[in-house]
């Protein structure tokens, strides 16, 4: 056989079998790092049945379900430049579509966000309406009702019933899918929330070369993170492209 035709039988071959290779055996897209875990912190992963306990350093990938149970919290940060934090008994999953602007999926519980850089945002989506995050810290937590609220930057709330924008020290809460969100509100002293103040993320250099090897050059991750001693140490990674 000529090299020529040689060539274009094994391109055909090559085509036949990639077409045939399912989905499941593309590898994985790392989305996010996980840079504390306290108590029972599990991660289910995509295309598993059962949950396995989920550690500091461990990388997290589109689909992943994460829970937590008493007494317990974690916190990942994205690729895209987003801390979040979870509280406990709260179980979040990752999109499985993999798109950092919509990250998120709040089924119950509490989490925190803050965005590492200015131009980082997120969407947590709740089962009572959808929480567009930019360049914000914000605590969002659905129970039997949605609550957020906004420390800095902004939120919008949004379902098919209606929408309220959220500024710095600003609340709404929304009572399910078919309520519109109520009226932004002044927060009160009482209504700040403090459990994500726990969290203290030790041994951060680890976690940004994590972030380095995972992703290819871009923005610039750079952030003043509290560490366990009260000292505050300067950090600057590399962030992948969005």
């Amino acid at each position: 056989m000529k090299l020529g035709k040689l060539m274009a039988a094994g391109a055909v071959l090559l085509a036949a079998f990639s077409a045939a290779v399912p989905a499941a055996f593309c590898a994985p897209k790392v989305v996010a790092v996980a840079v504390y875990a306290m108590g029972d912190v599990q991660v289910k992963r995509v295309g598993e049945a059962a949950y396995a306990e989920l550690n500091v350093n461990d990388l997290l990938y589109a689909g992943d379900n994460i829970k937590t149970g008493p007494s317990s919290r974690t916190s990942l940060v994205t690729k895209g430049g987003a801390e979040v934090r979870l509280n406990e008994n709260s179980n979040f999953e990752i999109s499985p579509q993999g798109k950092l602007r919509e990250l998120i999926n709040l089924s119950v519980g509490n989490l925190w966000t803050r965005m590492l850089h200015k131009m980082a945002k997120i969407n947590v989506r709740t089962p009572s309406a959808v929480c567009a995050v930019r360049g914000t810290e914000a605590d969002i937590e659905q129970r039997a009702l949605l609550t957020v609220k906004v420390y800095e930057g902004h939120v919008d709330v949004q379902n098919s019933v209606g929408k309220q924008s959220l500024r710095a020290g600003q609340m709404t809460t929304v009572s399910g899918a078919n309520a519109a969100p109520e009226a932004a509100k002044k927060m009160s002293g009482s209504d700040i929330g403090k459990w994500h103040e726990e969290i203290k993320v030790g041994d951060y250099d680890k976690f940004v070369n994590l972030l380095k090897e995972s992703a290819s050059s871009g923005k610039s991750l750079k952030t003043s993170v509290k560490m366990p001693d009260g000292s505050v140490k300067q950090i600057e990674g590399g962030l992948k492209k969005k």
